[in-house]
């Protein structure tokens, strides 16, 4: 038996998941527990009263995204009608009325100047539109509607199933147009909180976001219960998916195996959203246009990591070294000796990645690398499958060499805790957020005697999570539904980021729909430093699919009380050396925009909580 980390809410449990080998946690993670996109705070948030204005930030595209061939006939497959007139119940989307005036607004915007919601990084407001949407413009598009798929597993874990043993729904696709069967509770079990969450997610982006007289159609389709499925079901789904709905775009929260769902869906130029943690560049870049991630890319999340090495570690002596007691004395203030941390887990491609990226970009600046530990097994808190001598010969060996910082670039394991206690070894540790490293019941699992505390700084590119009540997508939810069960909202919130990135992506692509348009929108978003923790800076690079584009620091507190969370130990947001931003859950930083001075320099003792976790220990066979 060994002890590992489950992932966040929406994410696949158990070391053998090829979500972990492969991509790594992220998911809907942990409820996301996180997730916003960012179309900027200040310089985008202007006053659209009308469609033309909105083209200037959202181009009409070039006439190259053609209409598809005719749609085929989905009255015998018991889908919803293509058209929205006829299919959708003002039960599920409930529009505004339309107002009075020569603009009269039909979208409920907010803010001065005015956003389309109470989302920090909403797109300017475009409450009214009147003119052409040029109707059918892609696949999955008409002029009344724009349908999309969203695909999970079908041995959905994170609301009580587990194994494999969630029963198979009646409907492998939910058509969200349909009222809601009473019977889907019992017959899909928590597949049924799932598919009440997308229920109420439809109706409050439809009501809020611009789409240009259009609906966007809801599905919730479930993959096969084998677990792992492999990649020739998730291309049998894809198939299925595509026959039965041609949608215009799928997001998936998908685990083993994904990347096989999406491949198959971009080559039938379905377009691709999701939080796709661990992938390169050039995994987007095989469908440009095609395939969008929140969750920023293994480049740019490892330009995050290696500035704040280069800007806050090299130049400066150590700052949080505890071996304060022993010969010959206190290593804070001495200079630094860097050591590193990394798995050589073949399985953990995106991890080898990582650390190969950091470690040239960090030699680049300067830093010398004085011992380097490996563990040979990735992901799992306590490995009981494998001997740990490993982790007690290197922090010995780390100690000999005077290593006053560690650089642990990624992948749980929890036997170097214990090793470093057992000998009085106290170094600074300097740690790559990949989503279960920068959640805080990892950290406590492997944080044994309180290894890391106020000596651990963890890089993440996951955002402030406050408490539940206080979160974007909690209050976003309830204006719609407010009998939806408390405990299960977190998981709910986890599905707001992505689609929040995909509906921005509608409302900037302008009325001319479709992959082309799209594009145009999202890199239209200019480079802007986000202002709020709760949100990332979200922008899109020339050749860039992904959101993403920044990060924070935090520091390890062994006895804080997250929100919502009885068991100590958090992970606590840095700010900019005020108290007012340290009280506001922290700041966020570009890469190489980080704030000059030691580790310690902007701490102030009055940090929060984060409360952001990436799960519970596990114990798979």
């Amino acid at each position: 038996m060994a002890a590992a980390v489950t992932p966040a809410a929406g994410a696949p449990t158990g070391r053998g998941s090829d979500w972990q080998r492969k991509y790594l946690p992220m998911a809907a993670l942990v409820v996301a527990l996180f997730i916003a996109i960012a179309v900027l705070p200040s310089s985008l948030n202007v006053q659209q009263p009308n469609p033309s204005q909105t083209l200037e930030y959202a181009p009409v595209p070039p006439k190259d995204d053609t209409p598809p061939p005719p749609q085929g006939n989905f009255s015998n497959l018991g889908l919803g009608s293509s058209n929205l007139g006829a299919a959708a119940p003002t039960s599920l989307v409930t529009l505004p009325p339309k107002g009075v005036g020569a603009n009269p607004s039909k979208k409920s915007c907010v803010g001065n100047p005015p956003r389309q919601t109470e989302d920090p990084l909403s797109p300017p407001c475009v409450a009214f539109f009147d003119g052409d949407n040029f109707g059918s413009t892609y696949q999955g598009v008409t002029k009344d509607e724009i349908r999309l798929v969203y695909y999970f597993d079908g041995n959905i874990q994170e609301l009580g199933c587990s194994g494999g043993t969630c029963p198979r729904p009646n409907e492998v696709i939910y058509d969200l147009f349909k009222p809601e069967d009473p019977n889907d509770a019992d017959n899909a079990g928590s597949k049924h909180l799932i598919v009440k969450a997308m229920r109420v997610w439809q109706r409050y982006f439809n009501e809020r976001f611009q789409t240009y007289g259009r609906v966007v159609h809801f599905y919730v389709a479930f993959g096969p219960t084998s677990q792992p499925p492999t990649p020739e079901e998730r291309r049998a789904d894809a198939a299925e998916i595509y026959s039965k709905v041609k949608p215009f775009a799928v997001i998936s929260d998908a685990s083993d195996n994904a990347d096989a769902f999406l491949q198959a869906m971009a080559q039938k130029d379905v377009l691709n959203f999701g939080s796709l943690f661990g992938r390169p560049n050039s995994f987007f870049n095989q469908y440009p246009k095609l395939i969008w991630g929140y969750l920023p890319s293994i480049e740019q999340q490892a330009e995050s990591y290696a500035s704040y090495v280069c800007t806050k570690v090299q130049p400066y002596p150590s700052a949080l070294n505890g071996n304060t007691d022993r010969t010959p004395g206190n290593d804070n203030g001495k200079p630094r000796k860097i050591g590193i941390i990394k798995t050589s887990d073949k399985a953990f491609e995106p991890l080898l990645q990582f650390a190969d990226l950091i470690q040239k970009k960090i030699a680049d600046c300067g830093i010398k690398v004085e011992a380097t530990g490996e563990f040979p097994h990735c992901c799992y808190n306590k490995d009981n499958h494998v001997t740990h001598e490993y982790a007690n010969f290197q922090m010995g060996e780390f100690q000999q060499k005077g290593i006053t910082t560690i650089l642990w670039l990624g992948g749980i394991e929890g036997y170097y805790g214990p090793a470093a206690d057992a000998i009085g070894y106290q170094p600074e540790w300097i740690v790559l957020g990949d989503g279960t490293m920068d959640g805080n019941n990892p950290v406590r699992l492997m944080s044994a005697n309180n290894t890391f505390n106020h000596r651990a700084i963890v890089v993440s590119p996951q955002v402030y999570t406050p408490a539940q009540q206080q979160q974007i997508c909690y209050q976003a939810f309830r204006q719609v539904d407010q009998s939806y069960p408390e405990a299960d909202l977190g998981f709910s919130c986890g599905y707001y980021t992505n689609l929040f990135q995909f509906f921005v992506g509608v409302q900037v692509a302008g009325p001319r729909l479709g992959p082309t348009s799209i594009d145009k929108g999202f890199h239209a978003i200019p480079a802007v430093q986000s202002d709020d923790p709760r949100v990332p800076a979200c922008f899109y690079l020339q050749g860039d699919y992904t959101c993403v584009k920044d990060a924070h620091a935090e520091i390890w507190d062994g006895s804080g009380q997250p929100p919502g969370d009885s068991r100590p130990g958090c992970w606590r947001p840095i700010g900019d050396g005020t108290v007012e931003r340290a009280r506001a859950g922290g700041r966020r930083f570009l890469a190489g925009k980080w704030p000059t001075g030691n580790i310690d320099a902007q701490l102030t003792g009055q940090e929060v909580c984060n409360g952001f976790s990436a799960g519970s220990l596990t114990d798979p066979t």
